[in-house]
């Protein structure tokens, strides 16, 4: 079998690149080892303008449903009080905040839209058994006896990538010595469709709006203040309710309570010789900022401006090299600025508080700051 581009990996960032792809005149076959497991996946995500905008153009946001577009955004520093924050308002500032949406219905939307493109194959229930990579020629083998002769391999896979081990690649780590703890709660006082994080010393805990009465919650917590008792199951909702001095009445889990260890990463290398590594095969960056699949939209933006723009032969080696020095670059800065912002938010010397609160009462008074910093965040991070 022969393909002008496979694609590993059928999640969000998987198809959506194939999506942006079809119409190109190249033949896209996707690897997906277990479709039905993706699709049980029961995420939320943050999305910016930039990524709305993306989504636009490959015809799959008008069909996504529930999309929460943002009132606002409150920022608070170790308690909900005014004094300690700075506030985003769509309304006051005539600016878009973000939306929220659930990766099961981008997921519907995107795979609807596959359906209907005659040019790309989904293969379910692929096991890739070895992977040949040259700068003449990539050969991918899967299940028994099968192999497929592409062009280019895109790997899409997430965090732990087939196709980094089977090429021996390695990341550089950054651990941030923290747990994440994601689940959903029910609220009784309604939250306005407006998103809040407050800066703990223990670590950020962002608010998600789901819609008026639900959020998703996203806690980090740093390895020295984890309690098992604390942030178990039974006791979560007395913790949120405690550090937002209990603005939105009851509340209730209305999900599982998922943890797992905060590791940031960047790859080595996001090309070698044929195949190239997208999203979160890439990289994985903080949850501060909700920034995970927007990076991972942004390369698959920087691929298509190669494709539409460069006047090399689509088949010359160094086609894609522009791509992988550019979102290295630009990824490894997004980390850096979210490790920045989690540092200084941590400190805990009455200077470094006294600076913080001043600096935020500067920036909640300044429309113009206000505005820049969700320009900047709308733009995925991206400072060129």
């Amino acid at each position: 079998m022969k393909a002008d581009i496979v694609i590993v990996g059928a999640g969000i960032v998987g198809i959506s690149l194939a999506l942006a792809l079809g119409g190109k005149d190249k033949k896209i076959i996707i690897l997906e080892k277990n479709l039905e497991k993706s699709l049980k996946i029961d995420r939320v995500y943050s999305i910016s303008v930039m990524t709305k905008n993306f989504f636009q153009d490959i015809g799959v946001w008008n069909d996504i449903k529930d999309i929460n577009r943002l009132n606002g955004m409150s920022i608070y520093y170790r308690d909900f009080s005014v004094k300690n924050m700075i506030s985003f308002s769509r309304r006051e500032s005539n600016i878009n905040i973000g939306y929220i949406a659930n990766s099961k219905n981008i997921m519907t939307s995107l795979l609807k839209k596959l359906e209907k493109d005659k040019d790309i194959i989904l293969l379910d229930n692929t096991e890739i058994t070895e992977i040949s990579n040259t700068n003449e020629k990539t050969i991918i083998n899967i299940n028994e006896n099968e192999s497929i002769d592409a062009e280019y391999i895109f790997s899409c896979e997430g965090t732990n990538s087939i196709i980094k081990k089977k090429l021996e690649i390695d990341n550089i780590y950054d651990n941030y010595d923290s747990k994440a703890l994601v689940f959903n709660i029910g609220h009784e006082t309604p939250n306005n469709d407006i998103a809040h994080q407050i800066f703990l010393e223990s670590g950020p805990v962002a608010f998600l709006p789901i819609n008026e009465n639900n959020f998703s919650m996203v806690v980090t917590i740093k390895n020295e203040f984890f309690n098992k008792e604390k942030f178990s199951d039974s006791s979560i909702c007395r913790f949120i309710k405690d550090i937002s001095n209990n603005i939105f009445g009851e509340i209730k889990l209305t999900s599982k309570l998922m943890q797992f260890n905060l590791i940031g990463f960047d790859s080595k290398t996001y090309k070698l010789n044929n195949v190239i590594f997208v999203g979160d095969s890439a990289h994985s960056i903080h949850p501060l900022a909700g920034m995970g699949l927007n990076l991972g939209i942004s390369d698959i933006i920087e691929i298509m401006s190669i494709i539409n723009n460069s006047k090399q032969s689509f088949n010359n080696k160094n086609y894609f090299s522009g791509y992988a020095r550019k979102q290295k670059i630009i990824n490894k800065k997004a980390r850096q600025q979210l490790k920045f912002i989690e540092r200084i938010y941590s400190a805990e010397n009455e200077i470094a508080k006294r600076i913080i609160k001043i600096g935020m009462s500067s920036i909640d008074k300044s429309s113009y700051l206000k505005k820049k910093i969700v320009k900047h965040a709308n733009n995925n991070l991206n400072l060129f």
